[in-house]
């Protein structure tokens, strides 16, 4: 199976697709609550310590309520591109009050990192990363890296690109298994794995669409000691997708 040229400008992201993911996107990403477990275990903070986060690509904002819930004196910043996106990360995140700051931005340029203020404690992104060319990822990182404080953090989750067969042929079925369950259990039928499948959100199957351009794991580890980030590891792994990053001593 053949990938998609992973250094070609991608088109962007549209508001179809957004407001898709915005309605799915619980039942198309079935493991949000481990993630965020995941993460928020994660963040070199105390409990009742107040630092800054910074989402990469909010989306629907359920990654930085879930700093916020967890951290309940942290600040987030959460970006994103998509309008109907931050439409609806506002409304999620009313609640926190000043605490959550919803901001436009582009991925692909770098005036969003010199418009943060302060020290950030952390970053942490999730189903984003993989829209960038390699070189891009490696231009970021090395910025990331930058822009936080010493003891802070970089936390991706994000899909990979498997490195054989196997591995394209398991993430494939593990993810449709998985997003048919989550379907279930949510919805109480198979309506959205249907939209899933028929829509051809399963980039395992359809790896030719130019907007994703993901990277093997142990491309991005490599990339992150590269930049600078030490400790760096894979913290968690399911159906393709995984969560990795690394600190700034």
């Amino acid at each position: 199976m053949m990938g998609p040229e992973r250094g070609t400008p991608a088109p962007r992201w549209g508001e179809s697709e957004s407001e898709t993911f915005q309605r799915l996107g619980a039942v198309f990403t079935p493991w949000r609550d481990a993630i965020a477990e995941v993460v928020c275990d994660l963040v070199p903070a105390e409990t009742d310590e107040a630092f800054v986060a910074v989402d990469v690509g909010t989306g629907t904002g359920w990654l930085a309520r879930a700093l916020l819930e967890a951290f309940p004196r942290a600040r987030v910043v959460a970006l994103d591109g998509s309008p109907a996106m931050l439409r609806h990360a506002r409304r999620l995140l009313a609640p926190f009050g000043q605490r959550a700051e919803v901001r436009r931005f582009e991925l692909e340029e770098s005036s969003w990192l010199e418009g943060l203020i302060g020290p950030v404690r952390c970053f942490a992104s999730c189903l984003v990363l993989h829209h960038l060319a390699d070189e891009q990822k490696r231009t970021l990182l090395r910025a990331l890296r930058d822009r936080l404080e010493p003891g802070g953090a970089l936390l991706v989750a994000d899909i990979l690109r498997p490195s054989s067969q196997r591995g394209w042929r398991h993430a494939a079925r593990a993810w449709e298994r998985d997003v048919r369950e989550r379907s279930l259990q949510l919805t109480g039928d198979v309506a959205a794995f249907e939209t899933f499948r028929r829509d051809g959100w399963n980039w395992f199957e359809h790896p030719d669409d130019p907007m994703d351009r993901p990277a093997t794991l142990l491309d991005q580890l490599h990339w992150l000691i590269e930049a600078g980030f030490t400790g760096v590891d894979v913290f968690w792994v399911r159906a393709g997708h995984a969560v990795w990053g690394g600190f700034r001593t």
